[in-house]
């Protein structure tokens, strides 16, 4: 079998390609993706539909106006011819003519899924969070082998290398990618020893992005709990989690600027924190001054005896009130302490006893009638200089009548 160098098959398919009269002046209908302008005035792009893409250029001597109104995501019919580029072996497709249709596909989806996230509140600024001034750990969202995590290390290690930095690794391309980052949000907008979170990628097309413009991911982004940065694509670049953020940065390396605050930024706002409360305090203690030496001005010795002698004679008249109160109180004590003895006497067996009364007990009870004894009962007599017992003989009630 002879064998074909890999220029002689390329040549072949460009020959074939090209050669093809029906793939010359064809009218193609397609969404861009990847718009790019070189300096030369050149314009590079994907024309692509819901199955395909192609690569297409559009040189600068047929541009002219057709360009003016046309952005990324655009729908556009294209009018032109296939190529066949040998060094590379790729196929891309030449534009003669160039009709933009207004917004495309993806597009479309964009603003009405953009539409009716912000109708929920999602990108009210209301609920947006302020960075802390002084982080000491950031969370950062990213591929673990892109040139945006390098970057943040190196800002982090210019600004201030005492900040932690804990990594969640997550695809940042394809619809794979979508569950991976809901997952690292939650974990890491759940976790309380964070301080503010980076959710970055470099840059692309819209459909190298459009993951980040996924309903889930939005309201992964506006759930979590530390305030969260994003750094999507390009500073011309803006998908819907930059609206759910608390802040968007313009690139990745803007957002680790904000994240972390340069260690001469701190030092010199805590030496003017300081600056301001000596001045404030020294203020404060003039102001004290002044005053104690305007009250001592204005102090004169004769108001002053005559402020002392005032308040002498207050204190006595109080003195005097006080002295007659506890007289009045003492001599109704008296009175009532007197009555009461006077009721006690009253009541005294002795003071009884020397009247000629004695107090008969039965059983060592006090007997109060004759109904309380028997015939044959021992009584004691209590008199005032002794005691008597004596034998009941018997017992005589008074007549009623009596």
């Amino acid at each position: 079998m002879e064998c074909e160098s890999v220029t002689a098959v390329v040549r072949r398919l460009k020959h074939n390609v090209e050669g093809d009269y029906t793939l010359r002046n064809i009218a193609m209908v397609g969404n861009i993706l990847g718009l790019q302008r070189a300096s030369a005035g050149h314009y590079y792009m994907s024309l692509h539909d819901e199955q395909c893409s192609i690569r297409a250029i559009f040189f600068r001597g047929r541009v002219g106006a057709m360009m003016d109104a046309v952005k990324e995501g655009d729908q556009v019919v294209v009018v032109g011819s296939l190529n066949v580029y040998e060094k590379g072996g790729s196929v891309s497709f030449i534009i003669e003519r160039l009709f933009s249709q207004g917004i495309g596909t993806l597009q479309q989806q964009l603003e009405a899924r953009k539409k009716a996230l912000a109708a929920e509140g999602l990108f009210d600024e209301a609920h947006k969070k302020m960075l802390p001034r002084f982080p000491w750990r950031v969370g950062v969202l990213t591929s673990k082998t892109g040139a945006v995590l390098h970057d943040i290390h190196k800002i982090a290690a210019e600004r201030n290398p005492y900040i932690d930095i804990c990594l969640y690794p997550i695809p940042v391309q394809g619809e794979a990618a979508i569950p991976e980052i809901v997952q690292a949000l939650h974990e890491a907008g759940n976790n309380e020893r964070l301080d503010i979170l980076i959710l970055a990628r470099g840059g692309g097309s819209l459909e190298d992005l459009w993951c980040f413009n996924d309903e889930q991911v939005v309201r992964a982004v506006f759930q979590t709990k530390v305030p969260i940065i994003t750094a999507i694509g390009h500073e011309t670049d803006t998908t819907l989690v930059d609206y759910a953020a608390d802040v968007r940065a313009a690139t990745p390396t803007h957002a680790a600027e904000l994240a972390f605050p340069s260690i001469t930024d701190i030092e010199m706002t805590i030496a003017q924190m300081m600056d301001v409360a000596t001045k404030r305090i020294q203020v404060y203690i003039d102001d004290y001054m002044h005053k104690v030496e305007r009250t001592l001005l204005s102090v004169r010795p004769e108001q002053y005896k005559t402020v002392l002698s005032l308040r002498q004679e207050q204190v006595e008249a109080q003195l005097r009130l006080m002295t007659q109160r506890l007289a009045y109180i003492y001599e109704q004590k008296q009175g009532q302490l007197e009555t009461l003895m006077a009721r006690l006497n009253g009541d005294n067996p002795a003071r009884l006893a020397a009247k000629g009364y004695g107090q008969v007990c039965c059983r060592r009870q006090r007997v109060k009638r004759i109904a309380e004894v028997s015939v044959g009962d021992l009584l004691d007599i209590q008199l005032v200089d002794g005691q008597i017992q004596t034998v009941v003989k018997g017992v005589k009630p008074y007549d009623k009548g009596q």
